[in-house]
């Protein structure tokens, strides 16, 4: 069995969300530029200061780094033009839009623009309109976006060394731990 056999295998098993593009982006190592002169290949400008701040609320710094210090919007970036099918890309182009859309609706700005407690509000919204029957470019927006934001963050050095506990050498394998003696969730074996 190869990697992309094995990670295909347990992304069904353990049922992550990983959806369309997303779970090719993994599979194809997509990774995040970190050039400080970097530019969007794919999103123009103001559409992937949207990404950013979208991707910052659904995973906010806290004591651990948050979606824009792992560069995510950089992964989405880099995944849409690479690994999206052309009326995929049209889709989360479109669903770029719907994010100042209804920020100008509910608070006359940009997304960008609005208080935290505000960019919030409008993703819930697009939380609860995935949920019901209708459109469904609407419907796909957000589930879309979060499994982009949480595979971009997590298969990220920061996500994977700083939000996970992280041992860069495996160790031997032991299939029976107490989660006592775990203290979190591992990216790698726990022992060096």
């Amino acid at each position: 069995m190869d990697r992309r056999d094995i990670l295909k295998a347990s992304a069904i098993f353990l049922g992550y969300g990983l959806v369309g593009g997303a779970s090719v982006a993994v599979l194809n190592g997509c990774k995040a530029d970190t050039k400080p002169d970097w530019t969007p290949s794919f999103f123009t400008p103001e559409q992937i200061d949207i990404i950013a701040e979208a991707a910052e609320r659904i995973l906010p710094k806290t004591d651990t780094p948050g979606a824009k210090d792992a560069l995510v919007h950089r992964y989405i970036d880099e995944a849409v033009m690479n690994n999206f099918k052309k009326e995929e890309q049209d889709q989360i182009l479109e669903g770029v839009g719907v994010f100042d859309l209804l920020s100008q609706e509910k608070f006359q700005k940009n997304f960008v623009d609005l208080k935290d407690e505000q960019k919030d509000a409008v993703l819930q919204h697009l939380a609860d309109a995935s949920k019901k029957e209708g459109d469904d470019n609407l419907k796909n927006l957000f589930p879309g976006l979060k499994s982009l934001v949480v595979t971009g963050y997590f298969t990220s050095e920061m996500g994977a060394k700083e939000a996970l506990v992280y041992l860069p050498v495996p160790g031997p394998y032991e299939g029976c731990i107490p989660m006592s003696d775990v203290n979190g969730v591992y990216s790698r074996s726990r022992y060096g």
